[in-house]
């Protein structure tokens, strides 16, 4: 949805592995089978014979592409109907052949597409056979093991390979895994998922011993909904779908014929021995290897996690040192560049399952990307995909994302304060505009390189590096930060960082302040930082209190060199010396919330408002923190402390249609974009909006200084906006907890407007 005729550039779409446009000569296929030859294939009448023979045309060209020879091509609605059919199959022979019960192995490779072992799953459990699902682990190339399948091959009542993954585009040597898996068990059904392999891999299956292998029209150009099933001649087969008796018995319904006519029209693309829209492999390559100069303009560092001649050439699958997945993924999208990564969500930073089965070190599992570009591909779109993501380079460096030798720009979202994460954790970056130096607060590990290009990439003086207290549940990066950066002239500190001799840490007009905060730990600490106004007076801005408070409750006392009593003195000892709304940034933000202030920690803690007023309910409280300890010491993971999570939503949700009576509505309207800067320097948002509204710029990262330094107005209405929805509602919820009430929240985000 476009709200303003302003020039917006097309999309460049590197992510045909999860799906892919449908060719003209697919859509016209389609079209015309809906308006033209609509007939029913099973119906005797002429229009009915004209479905059929064009449907038994289609049957024919993909027995010849893939080589099935006198094996069944069923068609299907896409591969995991297929898939499904394959293994239910496989499993009913088991059970007719009484192999069951836990020594029965269902064999899969650890890569494959989940709908394999969810398939297995489902099918073991519903025909009650108990047997063992067990992946067969691949190496570092993606490859599976053979010794595994020598080992364990001959308890399998089926073994699930892939041609090629769709991740790591990882091609399998189907003839050794065929030599190697009949040596052990010569009867064992085998299927081989080849949706990946259509139109990039030689295919002559009926010359192999594989039973089973699925296909997928809308991988391949073809409208979803449409695929097939290669069952090999004499192969044991179940239909799963029964009825009417179409496609020989093999799977009831009537054909969609639509979606056949554009397998017919692409089969005929694959089939052409000249002029195809289908690229020859080797130019595939060439295309691969354009691209990847082109990503290492951006990310010099890149790392590949699949290669030749391990792959097939339209996948690129690499990592980027320092990089989550989604850092990449929210740089590409907002330039309107579609790549995916691999990683599965999870509550903490979402990794590859694939790179994981691969023994792929954790940063690179965290941090993949999959480009995957179709072999259709033109020298056209390749070029303007290299020119597009070249351009990124540019604003990769502007960001501070990588170092590089360009002249920095301090840009306004390096300065005053930033708000760094790693999952729960919490690092600060403050940086004093006039005078280019920084502090850093509570850096953790995986933050360092981001710490490191920002300080160094903006050619900051690092003035301190700060710890709270000495962190139990990880360890500190300040040693190695300063390291990294080859800070030599830094003056002798205290264990946490703090310079020796000196009462403030005075950079610009900022100032910091240490205050002893014992509680959570013996040597807590908290730093107040304040700015110098005109009038040389002191503003406070923000404390930085570690783990004493965290956003939402308090931190553990159980842990060494803690103390109840303790705590609620330092606590007092903030209440006597700071603004009861100051914002308190903590080193674990579990919950989301970004901070807290006294009020809203007393507000959210009933008890401990109590005990601070001095009511006789010290003994209560203790047995909070000792309830609150009990509950922390049975969980897994270490945890800090425990916080109440009560979800506040957004005053209404705005659909994007919505939007020109909104802004008619709410004229002088706040819009905020809250996407990190490289987004936004990447894909404004403004030539999206009626009327390109203002918008004002606060990521995430930069939500405690926009509201530290009072640039967010609380008595306006505010729009927020990221790239699908979900960051601008997590920042709705955090500002209605600090007392904001007209936030509204854009449904979809830029996706849905762009």
């Amino acid at each position: 949805m476009k709200l303003n005729s302003v020039p917006v550039r097309p999309e460049v779409y590197l992510d045909n592995n999860a799906t892919t446009p449908v060719l003209p000569c697919a859509a016209e296929a389609v079209v015309h089978h809906m308006y033209s030859c609509f007939g029913n294939p099973s119906s005797a009448h002429a229009t009915g014979i004209k479905a059929k023979v064009e449907l038994e045309a289609t049957r024919q060209m993909a027995r010849q592409i893939i080589g099935a020879g006198s094996g069944d091509i069923v068609f299907t609605s896409g591969a995991t109907e297929g898939i499904q059919s394959a293994v239910l199959s496989a499993l009913l022979l088991a059970k007719q052949q009484h192999k069951c019960g836990p020594e029965t192995l269902l064999l899969y490779g650890a890569t494959e597409h989940k709908a394999i072992p969810e398939s297995l799953q489902h099918w073991n459990q519903l025909l009650g056979l108990d047997a063992t699902l067990q992946a067969i682990p691949v190496d570092r190339q993606g490859l599976l093991d053979m010794d595994f399948i020598r080992q364990h091959g001959a308890q399998a009542a089926i073994i699930c390979t892939m041609a090629a993954n769709n991740e790591t585009g990882v091609q399998q040597d189907l003839a050794q895994l065929e030599l190697c898996i009949r040596e052990v068990n010569p009867a064992v059904p085998w299927l081989v998922d080849c949706v990946q392999a259509l139109g990039k891999m030689q295919l002559d299956l009926a010359n192999t011993s594989i039973d089973y292998a699925p296909f997928s029209g809308h991988k391949l150009y073809a409208p979803k909904g449409i695929g097939f099933l290669y069952v090999r001649d004499q192969a044991f087969y179940q239909p799963m779908i029964v009825g009417g008796g179409q496609e020989s018995g093999l799977r009831s319904g009537t054909e969609n014929l639509p979606g056949i006519a554009a397998l017919h029209a692409i089969l005929t693309e694959l089939l052409k021995s000249e002029g195809s829209v289908f690229q020859p492999i080797a130019q595939l390559w060439h295309f691969r290897e354009q691209l990847l100069a082109a990503l290492r303009q951006v990310y010099p560092d890149l790392v590949l996690n699949s290669e030749a001649p391990y792959c097939v050439p339209t996948t690129i699958n690499f990592s980027v040192p320092g990089f989550y997945s989604k850092d990449i993924m929210d740089l590409f999208d907002a330039a309107g560049i579609r790549v995916s990564s691999g990683s599965a969500c999870s509550s903490k930073v979402p990794s590859s399952f694939v790179l994981d089965a691969m023994g792929l070190e954790p940063w690179r599992s965290q941090g993949s990307i999959r480009l995957s570009f179709g072999p259709a591909m033109t020298a056209e779109e390749c070029q303007q995909a290299c020119q597009r993501i070249i351009e990124l380079a540019d604003i990769v460096q502007k960001h501070s994302l990588v170092l590089t030798d360009a002249t920095p720009t301090l840009e306004w979202h390096t300065q005053g304060i930033t708000q760094l994460k790693h999952e729960a954790l919490c690092s600060y970056v403050i940086v004093c505009p006039e005078s280019s130096q920084a502090v850093v607060i509570d850096p953790v590990l995986p933050l360092l390189s981001r710490l490191h290009a920002m300080i160094q990439g903006q050619q900051l003086q690092l003035l301190a590096v700060l710890d709270t207290h000495q962190h139990q549940d990880h360890p500190s990066a300040r040693m190695e930060l300063c390291t990294l950066l080859n800070v030599s002239a830094l003056p002798a500190t205290d264990p946490l960082g703090w310079p020796e001799h000196c009462s403030t840490l005075d950079f610009g007009d900022y100032q910091l302040r240490r205050m002893a905060t014992p509680g959570h730990s013996a040597d807590g600490v908290s730093y107040l930082l304040s700015r110098r106004h005109p009038l040389s007076s002191l503003q406070p801005l923000a404390a930085f209190v570690g783990d004493l408070i965290l956003p939402g409750g308090v931190g553990r006392t159980d842990l060494a060199g803690g103390d109840s009593q303790a705590l609620v003195q330092s606590i007092k000892t903030l209440q006597h010396q700071l603004p009861a709304d100051l914002l308190l940034l903590s080193s674990h933000d579990y919950a989301q919330r970004f901070f807290t202030t006294l009020a809203l920690l007393c507000h959210e803690q009933p008890l401990l408002k109590a005990v601070l007023e001095g009511q006789a309910v010290q003994q209560d409280w203790r047995q909070q923190l000792e309830q609150q300890s009990a509950e922390l010491q049975a969980l897994q993971q270490h945890l800090c402390g425990l916080v109440e999570v009560t979800p506040t939503d957004a005053k209404a949700v705005i659909e994007p249609q919505q939007l020109r009576q909104f802004f008619q509505r709410y004229p002088d309207v706040q819009v905020i974009d809250v996407r990190e800067p490289h987004e936004q320097s990447a894909g404004p948002l403004a030539p999206y909006l009626p009327g390109q509204q203002h918008v004002q710029q606060i990521p995430l990262s930069k939500l405690c200084h926009a509201l530290s330094h009072g640039l967010i107005k609380q008595h306006k209405a505010m729009l927020l906006v990221c790239r699908s929805g979900n960051r601008s509602l997590m920042a709705c919820q955090v500002l209605a907890r600090a007392g904001f009430e007209q936030l509204y929240n854009l449904k979809g985000g830029m996706a849905l407007i762009s």
